[in-house]
């Protein structure tokens, strides 16, 4: 009984080191992404590259709602 309670432990504590890496992982690929983004758009403050994004958002966001047109990135139906 006592060593099934340990494995149980063991497991328990491996799966709460896996979710901590997991969302270490999730956090360096959200700084590499914004990194990249600011390096490719040559933005030079944080304002400038939240103003960026919000233009990018309505483009996105209406290609997600049907309202989207063709470009040469999209391949035709």
């Amino acid at each position: 009984m006592a060593n099934n309670i340990e494995k149980i432990t063991s497991i328990e504590e491996q799966i709460a080191k896996l979710k901590e890496k997991q969302k270490m992982l999730e956090q360096q690929m959200h700084k590499n992404i914004g990194q990249e983004v600011l390096k490719a758009w040559k933005v030079e403050s944080e304002q400038e590259a939240f103003e960026w994004i919000q233009k990018l958002a309505v483009q996105v966001n209406r290609k997600e709602d049907g309202n989207k047109t063709w470009d040469h990135h999209e391949q035709q139906p």
